[in-house]
């Protein structure tokens, strides 16, 4: 497990010109995404890793980001089927991840648990195995058929093709790096309201919101950070993943909590699993959801260390007066 496709990385490298106009950036941006699907797809399919399905579904979600973040660049009626094809890839490729993941944390999962029950929960990893291996088959089965295969070849063709036609749309026109700039500083803007907003009594939807910004502004860092100094943007995402890692640990723990209680439920219904097994889950569901406590409790310093003054004056220095431009002029 955690091997990544033979001699690729799945990591946006794309080389940008600041002067290149955002249709075109964008068309590029999105290639490597594809790219990056079709290199992964047979790993994905057979099974032989749960790398490949992880990095398929992090280009989907990377694509499902730029459609949502740069709106006004390519065609929305052109977009608009896509939008609902790369939505649906999210959808049918989630539970198969989700058991991946399960199985990969399952011998943390058992030190969790005193010693004299680790050997309780392996009806459960039996389950898992088995719910993976048909969930799998669904997902392998889909990607084969032709609404995936159609939706490959449909899609290069729309993005060489804005490669080499005229920019239309008036964003579009407009440098790659004015987009960035303005976009970025939105984005970054609306992470330190949300974040600045969360107090100790808001709820857990608070900061499940905040995370999706934040892994929206990672995004378009990401996208756009050949158009800036290599050292300002390494210190600018690792600032955001401290706070990211925070997000997604609060909202892992919560739905691995969570899933715990529902499929002991699903093994005692089905007869699954001897009560020591329920026990055990029930133990370990308990642990998980005390570790998303203690998590919330750690936001706080999260957020003021992302938050901090030699940041802010980075995210100014590099976005934010072409951002500021942008919104005044509009």
């Amino acid at each position: 497990m955690g091997r990544p496709a033979a001699n690729f990385s799945s990591k946006i490298n794309v080389q940008l010109d600041p002067s290149q106009n955002a249709r075109q950036a964008l068309a590029i941006i999105l290639l490597q995404l594809l790219t990056t699907l079709k290199v992964n797809l047979d790993g994905t399919c057979a099974d032989l890793d749960s790398e490949f399905l992880h990095d398929f579904r992090v280009a989907v979600r990377r694509t499902r980001s730029a459609l949502s973040q740069l709106k006004g660049i390519l065609p929305a009626a052109e977009l608009a089927p896509f939008r609902e094809d790369f939505s649906w890839l999210g959808t049918i490729t989630g539970p198969t991840r989700d058991l991946d993941v399960y199985l990969l944390k399952f011998d943390a999962y058992r030190r969790r648990l005193p010693p004299h029950q680790h050997k309780d929960l392996d009806p459960f990893q039996f389950f898992l195995r088995q719910r993976q291996k048909k969930e799998h088959q669904t997902l392998a089965a889909e990607l084969s058929g032709p609404r995936f295969t159609g939706l490959l070849t449909r899609w290069q063709l729309l993005l060489e093709g804005q490669l080499h036609s005229d920019a239309a749309l008036p964003d579009a026109k407009r440098t790659a790096k004015e987009v960035a700039d303005q976009r970025i500083w939105k984005l970054y803007k609306s992470c330190l309201k949300e974040g600045a907003a969360i107090t100790a009594e808001s709820p857990a939807e608070a900061l499940h919101e905040l995370r999706k910004t934040c892994k929206k502004l990672r995004y378009l860092l990401e996208f756009f950070q050949s158009l800036y100094t290599s050292k300002s943007m390494a210190t600018l995402v690792k600032a955001l993943k401290g706070l990211q890692d925070n997000l997604g640990d609060f909202q892992d723990y919560q739905v691995q909590g969570e899933a715990m209680l529902s499929f002991g439920m699903e093994m005692a219904e089905d007869k699954q699993a001897p009560p020591a097994t329920l026990l055990a889950m029930g133990t370990l569901a308990g642990s998980l959801l005390h570790q998303q406590q203690q998590t919330r409790e750690e936001f706080d310093y999260r957020f003021q260390s992302f938050c901090q003054k030699k940041n802010r004056q980075l995210f100014q220095k590099l976005f934010g007066t072409t951002g500021r431009m942008k919104e005044v002029a509009q």
